[in-house]
């Protein structure tokens, strides 16, 4: 089928969430209302089929936090089962973060934990145990512990400053240190900074009594009666980083092909730590490569517009991909698109631009097959005065400037010849 010219523009749009690359687990309790969370990939480890963990209507927002206000949420309740689901792969170094929003319906003054990390089987070895109680005062206060607790043994918990009702952002860190088998480090926050590096940990604390762990799994659990909270959850991110908490999040992605010339866009609603963007471009014949670099904003929270021309195309599929990269070198790569670019259908001679003009000035031209090409300038008498192609071209859009500064000034004519067709137009040199 003959291949016509895009006379109009193509506009390619991804409208994503964060589309660079995603952290290990994102659930927003995208299911069905009423559902329970073992139809949908979760185990129940413990209490099986007591007051089940449900879906239920509404979501949890935060500002800025990428996992707010999306899908549904999950009530836990106490004297019920606990669910658990494993990671795609272990976390073995480095530190697991677990961000979640949190509503705390009520709680009890023995207070217990809600969350934790595990292995893969999960077993008993419960890791970064989240806790929530309400204190004297009335109000709430969070906790946490590495692994199991007893009177001797007692959860740490931060001040009681929180309040029933009220969405909070936690997040829960297990940090491994390989130095021996009982040394790693867990960590709290309470609605941190979002942006920039890891803030200062509300808790940070060890237990030597507790064997280190690879972390394989998380788990929602529902305390006893006497202890445990009732509370809504959503948004849950399990990461590697800190920037999970606050991605580079890219809410746009876009394409536009216009002649032989693609337009990127694409916009941030959150940066942390972004140095910039590295715009990469792969060809059915050639392997990713980098073509440009736009610098980002660093840390930041609002929202930010970003753009690269990629011109000169042959015609052929393209495909382009960002490669967001951090100051201390670490990068990610967003999803790819792809966009095509068309070969003219009709040879044409465009009128040069600017006219008048004074030197220089440009000229394009559209050739519907490739072939030899001879572009020349000539004065009124019909003398040659300058040629400016002589040779094959390929098919597509080409332009070439023409620089007048040794002629005179006065009307000239520039001729097309291509492929046994020739188009003919004048430009006026005004000095």
């Amino acid at each position: 089928m003959k291949k016509l010219f895009l006379l109009f523009t193509l506009v390619f749009m991804f409208a994503v969430g964060n589309i660079l690359a995603q952290p290990v687990v994102t659930e927003e309790f995208e299911y069905t209302v009423g559902n329970l969370l073992t139809a949908e990939g979760y185990t129940a480890h413990s209490g099986a089929g007591t007051n089940a963990v449900t879906v239920v209507p509404g979501n949890l927002t935060y500002p800025i936090y990428p996992a707010a206000g999306l899908g549904d949420m999950i009530q836990l309740v106490n004297t019920g089962e606990d669910v658990s689901k494993n990671l795609p792969a272990d976390i073995a170094t480095g530190t697991a973060y677990a961000s979640m929003l949190v509503r705390i319906d009520s709680a009890r003054t023995l207070g217990d934990y809600f969350f934790h990390l595990g292995p893969n089987p999960i077993s008993t070895t419960f890791r970064a145990r989240l806790f929530v109680k309400l204190a004297v005062n009335g109000n709430l206060a969070f906790g946490l512990s590495k692994g199991s607790t007893s009177a001797s043994n007692p959860p740490v918990y931060g001040d009681s400053i929180y309040t029933t009702g009220t969405t909070y952002l936690i997040v829960v860190a297990y940090q491994i240190d390989p130095t021996t088998t009982s040394d790693d480090i867990v960590k709290l926050w309470v609605n941190p900074s979002l942006g920039g590096t890891e803030p200062p940990a509300l808790l940070t604390l060890t237990d030597a009594t507790q064997t280190d762990i690879s972390v394989g799994s998380y788990a929602f659990r529902q305390g006893s009666a006497a202890s445990g909270p009732y509370l809504k959850l959503d948004g849950l991110i399990i990461g590697t980083s800190w920037d999970y908490v606050v991605p580079i999040e890219l809410t746009s992605f876009a394409a536009v092909v216009n002649e032989n010339k693609v337009t990127l866009n694409w916009t941030t609603a959150s940066e942390t730590n972004n140095s910039g963007f590295e715009v990469e471009r792969k060809s059915v014949s050639s392997n990713w490569q980098k073509i440009g670099f736009i610098n980002g904003n660093g840390s930041t929270t609002e929202l930010k517009r970003y753009s690269f021309i990629d011109q000169n195309l042959n015609e052929g599929k393209y495909n382009y991909r960002l490669r967001q990269v951090d100051y201390n070198g670490t990068f990610e790569y967003s999803n790819s698109i792809e966009v095509e670019v068309l070969n003219p259908d009709k040879f044409e001679l465009n009128q040069n631009y600017p006219n008048p003009f004074n030197p220089i000035t440009s000229i394009k031209f559209s050739l519907p097959s490739a072939g030899n090409v001879k572009l020349s300038v000539y004065n009124l008498l019909g003398q040659e005065v300058q040629t400016l192609i002589n040779g094959f071209k390929e098919a597509g859009i080409h332009t070439v400037n023409f620089e007048a500064k040794n002629l005179n000034s006065g009307i000239y004519l520039y001729k097309l010849e291509a492929n046994g067709l020739t188009s003919v137009k004048k430009m006026t040199l005004l000095k």
